[in-house]
């Protein structure tokens, strides 16, 4: 079988796009603001502005753990000093040095400068000068003994009996057992918080698709990669996202090859067996057929009622699997506010569902008067989105036979502006789960 070009540019000219929807890219509009990533975003900066001197985030591979780091490094203000090191195969006298780099010093790899010194007085001066040390060590899983026993005594650098360096530790699952090592037991004398990030659900999946089209110039996601491949894709993935942009990247190479207006099953089939990842799932039992598949009664009548005041009230009809709401102009249900994200919810349907998400907008959503970042949706919900008011309305909307597990519910975020009709100080506690009763 013939590969066609690696690079992305031929799909981007036959389908309209202005940018690789699927390559690397720290660019914000990119970032798919899932539940867990900005969760485990609040847990690092969490660290920051508490007395925690050690964290942990643990993710397996391709889950987005650098993209985070990155985020919370540029977001960072004056009052901290940052350094992150992510090189695995350096001996202690190396990871000292890249440590002083990144704290902004000029040594020579044959400088003979007491370096363990040098940047313990580097702490005690940021430490007097009020300055938070934050120390990033990515990849420690992989580290040598003798770098993690480095790592060990700077965090032990104390002044007036208080360890003045923070640290974060990121890697893959296996960093526990590193932790849970003797060698370790001074460094996590107390309990450490830790935060596992998962992999992307299968609807997280659909709206990560969708999301990075529309970021790249997709008028029509939905268009371009059709909702029937989406199973397909987050099966051959595990809703890992970096397996979901390699997989993506060549369907869409492969679709521009066939010169088809769309991402086809052959397409994304020829795009599986080239990364060879069709031995992970039989297609049999994932290849869906268009001609079986026919939308639930529930799908037809489903209809989105607008209310914004000034404006005439709008009634928008539930043809699509995924509808986005937003300031954009390539929203579907487009809120012309300063209040409104550019990318602020997204509405996917699945099984006869409709499940609402907040795509990690400014101000929030409220539903029935409660602040959500994930529900499926029920008939006459009533949705808040900055000004607009929203009304789910579905008479023949299925329910699950159980409550929703994913649901939340956020009562307030540390930091979070206050969304209309919340009251001023009404808490800082964010709720997983469901609300009983």
């Amino acid at each position: 079988m013939t590969n066609p070009p690696a690079t992305a540019a031929p799909s981007e000219l036959a389908f309209g796009l202005v940018r690789a929807p699927f390559g690397d890219c720290v660019d914000d509009a990119f970032f798919f603001p899932s539940d867990q990533h900005l969760r485990a975003l609040e847990f690092m900066g969490h660290l920051l502005w508490t007395r925690a001197r050690l964290g942990v985030v643990t993710a397996n591979h391709g889950c987005g753990k650098s993209l985070l780091i990155s985020r919370l490094l540029r977001d960072l203000d004056e009052r901290i000093v940052a350094a992150a090191v992510s090189k695995e195969n350096i001996g202690p006298r190396e990871f000292l040095l890249e440590v002083l780099r990144q704290y902004g010093f000029s040594l020579d790899d044959n400088d003979k400068t007491d370096r363990r010194r040098l940047l313990e007085r580097f702490l005690h001066h940021q430490a007097s000068m009020g300055r938070i040390c934050l120390l990033v060590v990515e990849n420690a899983q992989s580290m040598h003994p003798s770098v993690l026993e480095e790592l060990r005594c700077l965090a032990a650098v104390e002044v007036d009996g208080a360890r003045i360096l923070k640290v974060l530790m990121v890697g893959q699952p296996a960093l526990n057992h590193v932790l849970e090592s003797p060698r370790m037991a001074e460094l996590l004398a107390r309990s450490v918080p830790r935060f596992s990030l998962s992999a992307l659900s299968e609807d997280q999946t659909a709206a990560y698709v969708a999301h990075r089209l529309r970021a790249a110039g997709a008028t029509d996601p939905d268009a371009l990669m059709p909702h029937t491949l989406l199973p397909q894709i987050y099966s051959y993935t595990a809703g890992v996202p970096a397996q979901i942009n390699r997989l993506c990247e060549r369907a869409l190479a492969w679709a521009s090859e066939e010169e088809a207006s769309q991402v086809t099953n052959s397409a994304l089939e020829r795009a599986v067996v080239e990364l060879q990842l069709h031995e992970r799932v039989p297609p049999s039992i994932l290849r869906l057929d268009s001609r079986q598949e026919s939308k639930p009664a529930a799908a037809e009548n489903a209809r989105l009622s607008v209310v914004m005041q000034g404006l005439a009230p709008q009634d928008i009809a539930m043809r699509s699997d995924r509808i986005l709401i937003g300031r954009g102009e390539e929203a579907d249900v487009r809120i012309d506010s300063v209040f409104v994200s550019r990318f602020h919810a997204l509405i996917v349907r699945h099984a006869g569902q409709d499940l609402l998400l907040d795509l990690g907008s400014t101000n929030g959503l409220l539903v029935n008067s409660q602040r959500i970042v994930r529900r499926v949706l029920k008939d006459r919900d009533l949705i808040q989105v900055g000004p607009a008011k929203v009304t789910y309305l579905n008479p023949a909307a299925v329910q699950a036979a159980q409550p929703d597990p994913g649901e939340t519910v956020c009562f307030a975020r540390p930091g979070l502006p206050i969304a209309a009709g919340e009251a001023e100080g009404s808490g800082t506690v964010i709720g997983f789960g469901r609300l009983e009763g």
